[in-house]
């Protein structure tokens, strides 16, 4: 199976799965404490996009579903310029599609996307806005492919050799 697509499955099913425990087991905005007062778990229901951006718009639920299907079918015209050749391109551009998959398939399914991982990090900073495993996917598979992409491997192609009676100055075979 293609790397691309088991990646983005992946994501997608982790992402699902994880949702689906949360569904079943907190109740909105319960907070359940996992690492003191660093980590804990939680559930919100994200109507809009990033950090709740768009959430009083009216059908802001319907436009950033049609801007995710827009965002994939982009992708997936544009793959050829984007170097998704390699394996680690494909991994993170994998991750991505996933990502975006999870949250479409919340969008369409509860009318908003499911939140549940909610870190505190100090007084000054307070808590960073609830995300899930597909947000994480998007973030890193992002981050990831610019990283393989600005950075490229420093290690040369490995370059085939040459049947004996093709190597230069070498009699050809009678």
């Amino acid at each position: 199976m293609n790397v691309l697509a088991l990646t983005a499955a992946l994501v997608f099913v982790l992402d699902q799965v994880t949702k689906w425990l949360v569904l079943c087991h907190i109740h909105e905005h319960q907070e359940i404490p996992v690492l003191g007062g660093f980590f804990n778990l939680t559930l919100v229901f994200n109507r809009g996009a990033a950090w709740g951006m768009f959430a009083r718009f009216s059908h802001s639920n319907a436009l950033l579903a049609a801007f995710s299907i827009l965002t994939v079918l982009g992708l997936w015209m544009l793959r050829h310029s984007l170097a998704v050749i390699s394996l680690p391109h494909r991994i993170a551009f994998g991750m991505i599609v996933g990502g975006i998959f999870g949250n479409l398939a919340d969008r369409i399914v509860h009318g908003s996307v499911v939140d549940f991982l909610l870190f505190y990090l100090g007084k000054t900073i307070g808590y960073w806005p609830a995300f899930n495993v597909a947000d994480s996917a998007i973030c890193v598979g992002v981050v990831f492919y610019l990283l393989v992409t600005l950075w490229p491997s420093t290690s040369k192609p490995a370059v085939p050799e040459l049947p004996p009676h093709r190597k230069f100055g070498t009699p050809p075979a009678k």
